[in-house]
């Protein structure tokens, strides 16, 4: 599967904050949600925000989605899969 570089940009970013000894292994957790979830021929940033909300444990979710708003990304499209989440 190809990833479109806005995409690995994006994860990369959303995983920062995670400590580094368990980052690789969360990394790779988000990654497999991302693609269950894809629907064409490469990952997009949509995927990767739907993946990072759906990977976020119920209690980290609320602080996923600070996360994602505090890089000004619009959730209004995502408010299914913020539902499907909790």
């Amino acid at each position: 599967m190809e990833w479109n570089q806005d995409a690995k940009d994006l994860l990369e970013e959303l995983v920062k904050p995670i400590p580094v000894f368990a980052r690789p292994m969360a990394k790779k957790k988000i990654e497999g949600v991302i693609l269950k979830g894809v629907e064409g021929n490469a990952v997009t940033k949509d995927d990767v925000i739907k993946g990072y909300i759906m990977a976020s444990p119920g209690d980290m979710q609320e602080r996923a989605v600070k996360m994602l708003k505090a890089k000004k990304i619009d959730l209004t499209p995502f408010e299914d899969v913020l539902q499907q989440a909790k």
